[in-house]
């Protein structure tokens, strides 16, 4: 009986402390769940997710709605804090996005406005010009029309002279035959003066003969009548002027007996014939000479007719030449006064267009007003977002100190993928979060290895420019002397992303917690088997310590806290993305019992590629690290279960308020370190990236 008692009592204690551990269990996660979402009310997202192990809450009571119940209830509160530290991340960087957009608005908006009012001032002057040009072609186009009339005008005045030209060359032409034909004539007339000549002295050989036979006759009047027969043929011979003697060979041949009484007479008489056909003999030579003296005057006549002739010939070619030229000009005139004509009207289109320009430019000044305005109001808008952001506690905060002297950090990066492209988001927003401490960040961007090798100059010309801190991927050896030299003269150095080797005496660094990341690979995992199934890791190059920390962590959480998840395989891979995917394949094939691959290496895409080629998908999926716009799109559809990173935003971001932190408040940082936040992105929470 009393075993009996004692075994009941025993039975019943056992009930009491199972359901005393149940109701612990149960109220330990409701405790969880309430204080994160006190936390969350408070707007700190800093929080642990609530656990939701296999283990944990399954417990051995039979109450299964209760435990899906909390299940659910912690799940959701998980993924509410997922999506809030999502947004919040999403919406610092849709921030600098809108910021740079706003001030490119901002300068557009205000080059804009100071565009349109040089244009409408500059419209008035072309307008002023315009309506000038305008007066000048309608006065250019009056004086053409002035001068096609002129020139109208020169063309009759033209064709009269060309015709009166071509008259004088017919006179001149008939003058020179007339003078041709008149110097014929005087040639024949001179040539009969000649002859006269040559007759007169023959005359006045046979007046002589006469003499000597008048003295014969006196002795030979026998012969008196041969001698007037003689005297008629002479007679004959003088023409006009041998009259007489045939009246005294009729009268000799007559009255023989008178002729002493009559020769003296007849000597007489010829005496004055002598002298009359002297006198003659004179005139025919001073005929003679003025026909020659004529000759030479008409043949200068002729000759000045002649030149008068050619000249009015080349003057009327001239004149041909001239009027060809006048029809060009005539044309060209034509030609000119049309074109003049459109330039007219177009200056008239131009001026009544210039008067819109001027209308529109005044209404686009305006609307650039309203537009800066609007810019203005953004920046508010902006503003006061940056304040709602700082109301949550989900990163570092900077003082609200100032110092009086500038505070010069600089930052230095790559900038050659998506990575790098989320860290640059990060300083911007640091910069517009420092913005009014009076703190300037120079920033230095490498997009690729040749801008790169500027590295170590720039280090250089900080120095020498004597900035406060140098921020910088640990991983960027180029500079190392030069960094040495920067912390020697006082400036101090903060590493990030990776720490740099142990001789550069660095304030602190900023850096991913690759433990803290297989962790989290561990729990998606977990979450995307519901707590049971197959696994098979892949590990980069075990000798690096990032993938040993990223796979013991893993390991150790899955052996730990999720017994029903099983590692099938692990493979080691390289670098070669050839290789690499072929690796995945084989891994596939070799174990269909697979339903999750975790790699701990950067080959992310061949692993999802793989998954979709080998008609796994939905089937097998993928936890990797790394985000990307790439890796998002595999997440949604369903081949990568979930992605785990070290959120560059955060990297790029916190370090410079740190260091701000440090300078101005004096703020310790710790020597061994930083670790950075990570973030899972999965099915829960994918639209907040893809937004």
């Amino acid at each position: 009986m009393d075993i009996f008692l004692v075994v009941i009592i025993v039975f019943e204690a056992l009930i009491i402390l199972g359901l005393i551990a149940y109701m612990i269990i149960n109220n330990m996660a409701i405790d969880k769940i309430c204080e994160n979402t006190r936390e969350l009310s408070t707007k700190n997202v800093e929080v642990e997710d609530v656990e939701l192990r296999g283990d944990s809450l399954a417990s051995k009571v039979s109450d299964v709605i209760v435990k899906e119940n909390v299940k659910d209830l912690a799940h959701n509160i998980n993924v509410v804090k997922s999506n809030l530290v999502a947004f919040l991340e999403s919406t610092k960087g849709n921030v600098i996005t809108l910021t740079d957009a706003i001030d490119a608005l901002a300068n557009a908006s205000s080059a804009n406005e100071t565009a349109s009012k040089q244009t409408s001032k500059s419209s008035q002057t072309v307008a002023e010009k315009a309506n000038l040009q305008l007066k000048l072609v309608e006065d250019n186009l009056e004086m053409l029309e002035e001068n096609a009339s002129e020139l109208r005008v020169i063309n009759t005045t033209m064709h009269a002279i060309e015709n009166e030209l071509d008259d004088t060359s017919v006179s001149c032409r008939r003058g020179i035959e007339t003078l041709e034909q008149y110097e014929k004539d005087m040639r024949a007339v001179e040539k009969n003066l000649n002859q006269s000549t040559q007759i007169l002295a023959k005359f006045n050989d046979d007046i002589k003969a006469v003499n000597s036979i008048g003295d014969m006759v006196v002795r030979l009047s026998e012969q008196l009548k041969l001698l007037a027969l003689n005297a008629s043929i002479e007679a004959a011979r003088a023409g006009e002027s041998g009259k007489g003697f045939v009246v005294v060979s009729q009268q000799m041949s007559l009255l023989s007996e008178q002729t002493k009484t009559n020769m003296g007479k007849i000597n007489d008489i010829l005496e004055k014939v002598v002298e009359s056909s002297s006198t003659v003999g004179e005139s025919i030579n001073d005929c003679s000479s003025a026909f020659e003296s004529s000759t030479a005057v008409f043949k200068s006549v002729s000759d000045s007719f002649r030149d008068i002739s050619a000249k009015a010939n080349a003057i009327n070619g001239e004149m041909n030449g001239i009027s060809a030229k006048y029809d060009k000009m005539t044309a060209n005139s034509n030609v000119s006064k049309d074109k003049a004509g459109e330039i007219f009207s177009a200056s008239k289109t131009i001026t009544d267009s210039t008067s819109v320009v001027v209308a529109v430019s005044e209404e686009t000044s305006v609307e650039s007003s309203k537009i800066s305005q609007n810019v203005k109001s953004l920046e508010t808008m902006l503003l006061g977002v940056r304040r709602l952001i700082r109301q949550f506690n989900n990163g570092v905060l900077p003082s609200i100190n100032n110092r009086n002297t500038t505070v010069v950090i600089a930052v230095f990066s790559k900038l050659d993928n998506f990575f790098w492209y989320q860290i640059r988001r990060g300083v911007l927003y640091a910069m517009k979060e420092l913005k009014d401490n009076n703190v300037e960040v120079k920033y230095y961007p490498y997009k690729d290895d040749y801008e790169e090798k500027q590295f170590p100059a720039d280090i250089r010309k900080c120095i020498d420019e004597r900035v406060d801190a140098i921020i910088y991927p640990g991983f960027l050896k180029l500079a190392d002397n030069e960094i040495k030299t920067a912390i020697d003269k006082g400036i101090k150095v903060f590493t990030y992303n990776c720490d740099a080797s142990s001789d550069i005496k660095r304030i602190s660094s900023y850096e991913p917690d690759q433990k803290e990341a297989g962790v989290l690979a561990a729990k998606a995992v977990g979450k995307a088997l519901r707590g049971a199934g197959n696994v098979a890791v892949i590990v980069g190059d075990m000798t690096q310590e990032v993938n040993l920390q990223r796979y013991d962590a893993f390991k150790d959480y899955l052996d730990k806290h999720f017994k029903a998840i099983h590692i099938v395989d692990t493979v080691e891979v390289t670098y070669e993305p050839e290789k690499t995917y072929r690796k995945y394949i084989e891994i596939m094939e070799k174990h269909p019992e697979i339903d999750i691959i975790f790699s701990t290496t950067a080959m992310q895409l061949q692993l999802a590629k793989a998954i979709e080629e080998t008609g796994n998908t939905g089937k097998i999926r993928a936890v990797i690290f790394d985000h990307n716009l790439e890796v998002f799109d595999y997440i949604k559809r369903g081949v990568i279960a979930a992605a785990i990173d070290h959120v560059p935003f955060s990297q790029g971001h916190d370090p410079i308020i740190y260091m701000y932190n440090n300078i101005v408040d004096g703020i310790e940082l710790p020597k061994e370190g930083i670790k950075c936040k990570a973030s899972v992105v999965d099915e829960d929470n994918i639209s907040e990236y893809l937004t």
